[in-house]
């Protein structure tokens, strides 16, 4: 069976392909970060070290987050403006790009928020929501809602 051609609305196949990778490396590190971060720390001589590997899954993360941000843009002037002119899976859509944000600026804020404080409550909140992204990207690839008109 033929795929249909790419429109606004219907993205090519190399373009699922690469949002398909890049979040899946993005989901990956960060995951494997939290995880060599509180489970696999070594004992040290002063209490607790961390792992070799958490730095460079961390890197990884960094990495995958910038071409994160470069596709979000692609999708914004490809994608987004579009397909909400339509009315299609808007709702769903909308909650994604609200999610995205939010992550963006929970990873900016990890990044230049100096205050302990502040690092103990943007942390959890950006691994939780990088964590549910799977399924919010899900419910908006899969399900299509009535449209209302």
């Amino acid at each position: 069976m033929q795929t249909p051609p790419a429109t606004p609305l219907r993205l090519g196949s190399r373009t699922k392909l690469t949002i398909a990778l890049v979040g899946a490396g993005l989901w990956a590190s960060g995951g494997l970060w939290l995880i060599f971060h509180y489970y696999l720390r070594r004992p040290g001589p002063w209490g607790p070290e961390p792992h070799l590997l958490e730095p460079w899954w961390l890197r990884l993360h960094g990495l995958f987050a910038f071409a994160a941000l470069w596709l979000i843009g692609l999708l914004c002037g490809l994608h987004i403006v579009r397909a909400w002119q339509s009315g299609r899976r808007r709702w769903s859509g909308g909650i994604l790009l609200a999610w995205l944000v939010v992550l963006t600026l929970t990873g900016y804020l990890l990044i230049y928020a100096g205050d302990d404080g502040a690092w103990g409550l943007v942390s959890p909140s950006h691994w939780i929501a990088g964590l549910a992204l799977p399924v919010i990207y899900g419910v908006h690839r899969l399900f299509r809602f009535p449209r209302r008109r």
